[in-house]
């Protein structure tokens, strides 16, 4: 049985077509209603094929424009400054009522030459037509067909306007239909003059530009209110090919197309022959000055101060707000990057990498002459078999090697005895070579990275992530570069060994600042056979040592004794919470108190974030909140992290001896090199130097600023040279940053010691217990409560002296006191303080020789 249709549009339909065939069939003429009929129904399909419903809500559409993002960061006054601009072309939108009018003007037309321009080549009856310009259609039909090919389009300015902000470019008959609706539709919608505008804002006009603003600024460097008729014309000429008609990829196709536009405005009466010669013959000038690279593109002409922050930035946002939003939304993105800090920081380093990439002198290939050796003949038949031109270099062989030579060995022996002899002339040649000498062709360039972090709220403030942003030079190391923190890791070891001290007191394991190591050689055998055997950067050892004085002298035997004492598993989770590695695990073995595993810049940094603030994790962010162009807030960075979220891995008591420590570090040890640049305020930090001289670190704060520095080759296995330590290359660049960057900002303190509890107690330096009666040298040092040494010292003088002065140590031991420390830095810990010496029966007898 037939069954009856179901769907509305089904049963609306069939009883239209009743209706229909029954007003066609009923009395009258019935051809005539027939073939109105099939006009109507053949309406409706064209309607159906070229339009649609959604057509009407999409007009509004055409007046928006894609826009670029803006990139702003701090200034010192803490107003926001743009950086940067992101987007795939470039757009600079432009009003058509601030164009001004030509006066005098050359013809009836008055209006702007940019627009006489463009009507005259694209539209000239652009004001008079619907939106489809028959007579242009059937003329260009006409001169198509006489020329055998496609030479004239038929396109009006609405259409091109349609196809622009709507359709493809694929040329078929049916987007030509929907283009001729979509333009009628656009004719109801917007006026003429609206119409145009849009025009001029999407018009493609080559070397990634879109629009006549852009092209003005990137073809003339000059805004479109400023061109002239010349630079207007090219302008207009651009449209149809822009790569074939530019004037830097083609500048003999440009001037011959600009002469038909200047033909064109003679033609529509815009201009006199005379005025178009003259405006023509001033134009040579333009091109005959044109010194620009055919490959210049308007996007290397973008806004972008700081590349290294352009880019991590970017990458960031693109995961979180998208392509098209970031590229063509108009976004304000607001970061925490601070001007001073960046320009600071990029002022410190790349000066300081290219200098060192002279200092190491790796070459990027030293035998340049393998393939002539071992392919120089094979490369004679090839090139007679397939005509390929000489295999030649530019010098001999001989002149390479001794150039190479002089280079490398004898010009540094030559200056050395030129200081001796002091020649004028020899002094003269050497020091011209020096200058002229092309480092980039043939040497490896140092790289490096510097990052900078506020403790207190996790903001960026500086990244600079290697020797210079190129297209071959994009890595952003403080992120990317993986290396051996080396001794850099040591402060954080050590923060961690005094927290589970504190936190699970033992006498004979409690490690604090004064507790004595003994800095001797070690010798392991590990599990495969293998002997490991660490040695300190001097291999030169010290005997027993307090912690303070290892740390400051970075005895690397000294921080393994430390791990082998506390326990790599009592602190393993410590350290896990400080770096922070999700995903990645610290390897089980004695070499991680040498920093032998892999960590980034940022990552360190951030576990230093972590001791600067008391022992609370810091989650750094680099971009505050972004606005649309309604200045509304789409995405709030500041709310993804709170107060909460910052964990309490270590106590700040722990965080505060090892900051008291790391003062010790820049004030008298291995990271002296960081007050070289005048820096006025109390710092602290640790260098950090890997094997064979692979990577050089300096890692430390102020209240202010957690700030890391790194130098090394993207080939780990490189060596920077003997002698390049983390003390001599990267602490000086870190103070200079640290000085600078911070000279104006008023001094802080460390907002979380107000409440500590700390134990000051006088010890031996000898032995680091609680000063005995023969104890002549003693320093005050801080303790957790839980971990102040209750033995006396016993280590001077024999042992019937100690048992006859050990009643009177008794009556002289202090009162244990817990005090309220203040913030390192603000109170010094003293020198050893030297006590009088007891008159005894051998008083004067320390000259005597036993």
């Amino acid at each position: 049985m037939k069954q009856e249709a179901v769907g509305l549009f089904e049963k609306i339909f069939i009883i239209w077509f009743r209706d229909l065939t029954s007003w066609i069939w009923e009395e009258g003429n019935v051809v005539r209603k027939t073939a109105i009929a099939l006009f109507v129904l053949g309406g409706v399909n064209v309607f159906l094929l070229t339009g649609s419903l959604k057509d009407f809500f999409r007009l509004k559409e055409a007046s928006m424009y894609d826009i670029p993002s803006i990139l702003y960061a701090q200034t010192e006054k803490g107003k926001f400054e743009p950086i940067a601009e992101y987007y795939k072309f470039s757009r600079i939108p432009v009003d058509i009522d601030i164009l001004k009018k030509e006066k005098p003007s050359l013809s009836q037309d008055n209006r702007n030459k940019v627009i006489q321009c463009f009507l005259s080549t694209e539209d000239n009856q652009f004001y008079s037509h619907s939106g489809i310009d028959l007579k242009g259609i059937a003329r260009a039909f006409v001169v198509n067909l006489i020329a055998g090919k496609v030479k004239e389009g038929a396109s009006t300015i609405t259409q091109q306007v349609a196809r622009l902000k709507f359709l493809s470019v694929e040329r078929s008959i049916a987007r030509k239909a929907r283009e001729a609706w979509l333009a009628f539709l656009l004719e109801m919608a917007y006026p003429k003059d609206k119409i145009l505008e849009v025009y001029l804002n999407e018009i493609p006009l080559g070397h990634g530009t879109i629009g006549v603003g852009a092209a003005s600024r990137f073809y003339f460097r000059k805004e479109l209110h400023d061109v002239t008729w010349g630079e207007a014309a090219i302008l207009a000429s651009l449209t149809t090919r822009p790569t074939q008609f530019s004037p830097l990829t083609n500048p003999i196709s440009s001037i011959n197309k600009v002469r038909v536009v200047f033909k064109k405005l003679i033609e529509n009466g815009r201009m006199t022959v005379t005025d178009a010669e003259k405006e023509y013959t001033a134009l040579m000038d333009y091109y005959s000055n044109l010194n620009r690279s055919p490959n210049d593109s308007a996007f290397s002409d973008r806004l972008n101060r700081f590349p290294y922050v352009t880019e991590y930035i970017r990458k960031n946002l693109l995961r979180s707000i998208g392509k098209d939003r970031l590229y063509n939304g108009g976004l304000k993105i607001y970061s925490t990057i601070q001007i001073k800090h960046q320009t600071e920081a990029e002022k410190a380093m790349f000066p300081a990498l290219q200098a060192q990439t002279l200092e190491s002198n790796q070459r990027a290939f030293r035998n340049i002459d393998a393939f002539d050796d071992n392919f120089g003949a094979a490369y004679e038949v090839i090139a007679d078999l397939y005509d390929l031109p000489e295999f030649k270099f530019k010098i001999s062989r001989t002149e390479r090697t001794f150039r190479s030579a002089f280079q490398e060995d004898i010009r540094d022996t030559f200056t050395t005895l030129n200081y001796l002899t002091g020649d004028d002339s020899l002094g003269d040649f050497l020091d011209n070579n020096y200058a002229n000498q092309s480092t980039q062709d043939h040497l490896l360039p140092v790289e490096g990275s510097l990052i900078s972090i506020r403790p207190n709220t996790g903001y960026i403030t500086a990244l600079v992530g290697g020797s210079g942003f190129r297209s071959d030079n994009q890595q952003i190391r403080p992120f990317q570069a993986f290396r051996q923190p080396g001794s850099a890791f040591k402060p954080v070891l050590y923060a961690a060994a005094m927290d589970y001290s504190g936190k699970n007191p033992d006498p004979e394991k409690n490690v604090t600042p004064a507790t004595l190591f003994a800095d001797s050689p070690l010798q392991y055998l590990m599990e495969d056979g293998d002997e490991w055997a660490p040695e300190n950067y001097s291999s030169e050892y010290s005997g027993f040592i307090l912690l303070r004085k290892a740390l400051e002298q970075s005895k690397n035997s000294v921080a393994v004794r430390v791990l082998e004492q506390i326990g790599l598993s009592n602190i393993m989770s410590t350290l896990q919470g400080l770096l922070q590695l999700p995903g990645r695990d610290i390897p089980y073995n004695f070499s991680v108190s040498l920093g032998s595993f892999e960590i980034t810049p940022y990552e360190l940094t951030r576990a230093y974030a972590a001791l600067a603030s008391g022992g609370k994790t810091v989650n750094p962010i680099s971009v505050l909140y972004v606005e649309n162009q309604e200045g509304k807030i789409i995405k709030d960075f500041r709310n993804e992290f709170d107060e909460s979220d910052r964990k309490q891995v270590i106590s700040p008591e722990a965080a505060f001896l090892v900051t008291s420590m790391m003062e010790d570090v820049i004030r008298e040890g291995t990271g002296k090199a960081a007050l070289s640049y005048g820096l006025s305020r109390k710092a602290y930090g640790k260098t950090g130097t890997t094997n064979n001289f692979r990577d050089a670190w300096f890692v430390g704060y102020t209240p202010e600023l957690v700030t890391s520095v790194w130098f090394g080759y993207d080939v780990g296995t490189i060596s920077l040279g003997r002698g390049m330590t983390g003390g001599r290359l990267a602490a000086p660049v870190w103070g200079r940053f640290m000085a600078r960057s911070l000279d104006n900002e008023p001094k802080a303190e460390f907002s979380w010691t107000t409440d500590l509890k700390i134990t000051k107690r006088a010890v031996c330096t000898m032995s680091g217990k609680l000063p005995g009666g023969q104890c002549r040298e003693l320093i005050e040092e801080y303790f957790i409560p839980s971990t102040v040494p209750k033995d006396v010292c016993s280590d001077h003088g024999s042992q019937w002296m100690s048992t006859e002065t050990s009643s009177s140590v008794r009556q002289e031991k202090p009162k244990q006191t817990t005090v309220v420390a203040k913030p390192p830095g603000t109170e010094k810990i003293p020198k050893p303080i030297k006590k009088k010496k007891k008159k005894s029966v051998f008083s004067g007898d320390e000259d005597i020789d036993y």
